[in-house]
């Protein structure tokens, strides 16, 4: 099936149609090092936040373990980012369970594709999505209106009737909740939203004529577009 990230709901009417092309439909990537350097301390954060809390009761610090193979920099962000997950989340007892990294959206003949976030269960039969940001200026938002859609279709299996919400940004320490007054309304928003951008995501990745500009950058398929040949 097409994969279909929040980045293609967000802004595919301004990416290079090649590149949106090939990231929908799956063609053969060249490695990028950059890229992957961009979420090298927040996916090791994250994947550690996991192992802290594999069992229920609230984070243990010594499931954070420095990753010596990142450069200097990157570990002392690292170890900001562990300091700032426990000092949030170290009075909040929960198990994180792993969920899809992919949800099938039968309807339109695609996937959504994406890191949602950690998926905590806590007492009382509670529900909560814990999205972590690691580092981000003060006036971005840490979590949208697109990033609320995906979340709440994504989840539906795993929180069908209680789902609590919060985003963190783990080294500014900044805490926002976000609130849904009716779960089921807003999923059934969310699936006809996502459903009607899906169909212009993928009329937009039918006609992959390259474009150069700012997703040149970080671009797994350069090697062999047009624009860059010569």
């Amino acid at each position: 099936m097409p994969q279909i990230t929040p980045a293609h709901l967000r802004r595919a009417d301004d990416m290079c149609r090649r590149r949106l092309a090939r990231e929908v439909n799956g063609g053969k990537r060249r490695a990028n090092r950059t890229g992957d350097m961009r979420f090298a301390v927040s996916n090791r954060v994250e994947a550690d936040a996991r192992l802290a809390q594999t069992e229920f009761g609230v984070p243990r610090l010594e499931a954070f373990v420095e990753p010596h193979e990142l450069e200097p920099e990157q570990r002392a962000l690292y170890r900001a980012a562990k300091y700032g997950y426990v000092e949030m989340f170290g009075d909040d007892p929960a198990r994180i369970v792993e969920l899809p990294f992919r949800t099938e959206m039968p309807d339109s003949g695609v996937e959504l594709s994406s890191n949602i976030g950690l998926a905590a269960e806590m007492a009382g039969d509670r529900r909560q999505l814990r999205k972590l940001v690691v580092g981000a200026p003060r006036s971005s938002r840490l979590f949208d209106d697109i990033d609320l859609r995906v979340a709440l279709v994504r989840t539906e299996e795993w929180a069908p009737d209680r789902l609590e919400i919060v985003a963190v940004d783990v080294i500014e320490q900044r805490r926002v909740p976000v609130k849904v007054a009716d779960l089921g309304a807003a999923r059934a928003e969310a699936r006809d939203w996502i459903a009607a951008r899906v169909v212009r995501v993928l009329e937009l990745a039918s006609d992959p004529r390259p474009r150069a500009g700012r997703d040149c950058q970080g671009c797994a398929f350069i090697s062999g577009c047009s624009v860059h040949s010569g």
